[in-house]
């Protein structure tokens, strides 16, 4: 039998290398590291003008185009810069009825870049944007609660220079010439601000174009749904001049509705969500009659859904209605947690929220997430081949839309990403995974195994490892939700992750604190001994060889007393632990040496230049004597500091960080190099400002690393860029399209140390990026499942021939064949960390004599 790896085939065609000089540019491909979905949508937007036409918008990752004939979504907002970050929050998207190839995004973060708003337009389907700054007038928060109820933003039906906004302090602005300028409707700010139910504001505007035009050239018509626990809808019959308060509407704030002839269908909350609700209804509003008619679905016993007699909190979010018959509707719950999810793997199940589909306008539901046998046969969600999704569930089920061109296929939002179901009507409708190309997660670290996998830390969803970055791989083992961060042993490739778990089967639910270990490079996990662990979270570390375990815990154990400003230590594999000494703050990132097992060095503080060293594994720690300060410099370092494989006390330290007052936004400190462990330091001010710093493979013929930044240097932008001369000149491989909004939370840029040119970056939402020379193509190859190549003691084995390289690339040793097998004896080795490669296998080797 034979499984098929893909590997990486570095083309280097036309580029010449001179001794202390840079490579000459070369464009660059970016993509993703493969997860799929990771994050909250809050909507799916659908053309009804353009069949295959779909646009979905989240709450911290941006909007996205569907690719209907590549099955995969494409992000449309990766252009944004560092400067603007919060644009990635999208609270409203509309598309315009009359021109399907028009798009407008209400986008803006309320704890980002000081709350910028603005309106995004393009008249070519997402593809390029101008840019409307409102902040002046309203404030955006697509991360805020109740980012998932209604659209904010639509355009008018019947006049496409006529736009309605919805905001959550400021009222309802309305604009005539396409979001150019907005102004304010009468009445409106009164419905929303800090009275209003989490500051929700307007939930959505629905338009009636059957009702003609007004004066003003609209829609004569206008329905407005508030997020207010006391009367929560309001129409407007003068083209949307003023409001008036419908009589009889729900107590309970409007979350989405829809308009079929003169029946209005909506549903209601008793608070915003996507979490944290305590009721919810559903209603037909007469627009002739003015009746209301409460349809919310009932259960067997006679109750309505989401009263509280099934003992969940929760509401109802979407409501869409058949485009080929009226009478035919869904909604979906929110935050509910008794819908039945089987997947095609027995034993992999998850309760989430439910959907109902009613066939006679409401007088009568069908659940349509039942339980089905959990025996692998009856499944009703399908990966749809993603990694990681198997065993979890459609949750915060905020939207849910009919196919517009083919009432089978329905769309639904969730919390994971998105899933659509091709044939609702079935006796056993399945909703498959269709987030090929959303990637919303937010990444924390990352470690490039010389020889072996990519092993990820993310938050929320904990991590991964790869084999191949383009392939979505399962979390890692024993999932702990968030991981703030990996404990590596470079010698070894050992692993440590740490975080909360609750157990939900205990009655009452029950919390502690795990730390795993990994001795296979992240493949396989166990967990340690928890009786005196200190926390969880927080920072990690570990010695070169895998025998010293450091944790900083942002998460305290109950009982022990520990301490969220201190590192504590363990020798004995996470049994017994003691504070580490000598420090005076332990704010930055714990770096352990890569080939001294002894030494551990760390930068407190990222606004003081002392760097503290520890010699004994990590027992004690002493404060060095540095130059890292220049003439009396403001140090605003980000701390982070990268130790260099292949040799003791190699540290590479960026001095920059964001300087509102300085004119360039950033400080100018530069860059620090030290090859004595930091008791010496080189200057290198070839950049205007460093504000993060990583390796990775050393270019062809380079007698050094690659150096990474994200930062600026030349008279280029801020952006990504690569040294192969150790700093001495810098080309930007990231471009304007590119971006990402910058580091984000993790703040990392990380070579690859097995392909030249791979560099990865964090971002706040748009998970992994990863940026690499054009000119390297994927290769798929068969080769054996059994390998051979393997460790025995002091030698290597392999039945074909073994070759020993440095992280520089240079051939350190070879072996010879032997009776049909080879041999090469490490004991004459220096001491360090090195790449075995046989055939088309490879293995990192760490030396520790």
């Amino acid at each position: 039998m034979h499984a098929f790896n893909r590997i990486w085939v570095t083309c280097a065609v036309g580029v010449a290398l001179t001794s202390g000089a840079a490579m000459a540019a070369e464009s660059y491909t970016w993509g993703n590291v493969n997860f799929g979905g990771g994050g909250f949508v809050s909507a799916v937007i659908p053309s009804r003008t353009q069949a295959g036409l779909v646009y979905i918008r989240t709450d911290v990752g941006g909007a996205y185009r569907w690719d209907s004939t590549g099955g995969k979504w494409i992000p449309l907002l990766d252009w944004l810069s560092d400067k603007s970050l919060g644009l990635f929050g999208t609270e409203g998207l509309a598309l315009d009825p009359q021109d399907s190839k028009r798009l407008y995004i209400f986008a803006g973060t309320d704890y980002f870049n000081g709350g910028k708003s603005v309106i995004f337009r393009s008249r070519d389907y997402g593809a390029t944007f101008d840019t409307i700054d409102v902040t002046s007038q309203m404030r955006a928060h697509g991360n805020g609660m109740g980012r998932q109820a209604g659209e904010k933003l639509m355009v008018d039906p019947l006049d496409g220079a006529v736009l309605y906004c919805g905001t959550r302090t400021k009222g309802l602005f309305r604009s005539a010439d396409t979001g150019r300028t907005w102004t304010l409707v009468a009445g409106t700010a009164a419905l929303s601000g800090s009275g209003i139910v989490n500051d929700n504001g307007i939930s959505y505007v629905v338009f009636d174009p059957t009702s003609g035009k007004a004066a003003n050239g609209g829609t004569k018509t206008v329905y407005m749904g508030v997020s207010s626990n006391s009367g929560s809808m309001y129409a407007s019959n003068d083209g949307g001049t003023s409001f008036t308060a419908i009589s009889g509407s729900p107590s309970q704030m409007a979350m989405r509705a829809v308009l079929v002839g003169s029946d209005l269908y909506g549903t209601f909350s008793a608070g915003p969500g996507p979490h944290s609700q305590n009721g919810g209804s559903v209603w037909k509003y007469s627009t002739t009659g003015g009746t209301w008619t409460n349809i919310t679905p009932k259960t067997d016993s006679g109750f309505y859904y989401a009263s509280g007699h099934e003992g969940y909190g929760y509401g109802f979010g979407g409501v869409t209605v058949d485009p080929k018959n009226s009478k035919r509707m869904i909604v979906s719950t929110e935050s509910f947690y008794g819908g039945g999810y089987r997947w095609p793997t027995a034993g992999k199940g998850n309760a989430g929220d439910q959907f109902f589909l009613t066939e006679d306008g409401g007088t009568t539901w069908t659940a349509l997430m039942g339980w089905p046998d959990d025996d692998g046969t009856s499944y009703n969600v399908d990966p749809n081949g993603n990694g990681w999704i198997t065993g979890s569930s459609i949750h915060w089920a905020g939207s849910v839309e009919f196919d517009p061109f083919d009432s089978k296929k329905v769309w639904t939002s969730s919390g994971n990403g998105v899933f659509r179901t091709d044939d609702v009507g079935a006796s056993r409708a399945v909703w498959k995974f269709q987030s090929n190309g959303i990637e919303e997660t937010v990444p924390m670290d990352l470690v490039s195994v010389p020889g072996g996998p990519v092993v990820t830390a993310l938050m929320d969803y904990d991590g991964a490892t790869y084999d191949d970055i383009a392939k979505s791989s399962p979390v890692h083992d024993h999932p702990i939700g968030s991981s703030n961060s990996l404990g590596y042993a470079a010698l070894t490739g050992e692993f440590l992750r740490s975080g909360r778990v609750t157990d939900y089967g205990a009655n009452p639910a029950v919390t502690y604190d795990v730390l795993y270990h990994s001795k296979d490079n992240g493949r396989t996990w166990s967990m340690t001994d928890t009786a005196t662990l200190p926390g969880s979270g927080g920072s990690l570390a570990m010695s070169a060889d895998g025998r010293v375990f450091l944790l900083r815990p942002s998460n305290l154990h109950n009982g022990m007393g520990a301490n969220a400003n201190t590192f504590y230590r363990s020798v004995d594999g996470g049994k017994t632990w003691k504070a580490a000494t000598g420090l005076s703050a332990q704010k930055g990132v714990m770096v352990a040496d890569p080939v001294n097992p002894a030494y551990f060095y760390i930068m407190p503080d990222g606004y003081n230049p002392d760097l503290y060293v520890s010699s004994d594994t990590g027992a004690t720690f002493a404060k060095l004597t540095n130059n890292l300060l220049e003439n009396n410099q403001y140090s605003a370092s980000s701390g982070m500091l990268r130790a260099a494989p292949g040799a003791v006390g190699d540290l590479w330290l960026c001095l920059d960080a964001e300087q509102s007052w300085n004119a360039s936004g950033y400080s100018s400190n530069g860059l620090a190099h030290s090859t004595d462990g930091g008791k010496t330091w080189t200057r290198l001010h070839t950049m205007v400002g460093c504000l993060t710093i990583g390796l990775g493979k050393a270019a062809p013929s380079a007698a050094y690393h690659t150096l990474y930044m994200w930062g600026k240097a030349n008279t280029d932008s801020v952006g990504v860029y690569r040294s192969i001369d150790k700093g001495s000149t810098w080309e930007r491989v990231n471009d304007g399209q590119h971006q990402y909004g910058g580091p984000g939370n993790g703040n990392f840029v990380m070579g690859d140390w097995n392909v030249y040119g791979r560099v990865y970056m964090s971002t706040a939402g748009r998970g992994i990026v990863y940026g690499q020379p054009s000119s390297i193509v994927a290769v798929s190859r068969g080769v054996a499942a059994d390998k051979t190549l393997r460790r025995s003691g002091r030698f290597l084995v392999s039945a074909t021939d073994i070759v020993i390289v440095d992280l520089r690339g240079r051939t350190v040793a070879s072996s010879r064949m032997a009776g049909g097998q080879a041999r090469l004896d490490l004991s004459g080795i220096p001491r360090g960390l090195y790449v075995a490669r046989s055939g088309d296998e490879a293995m990192s080797v760490g030396v520790m004599r």
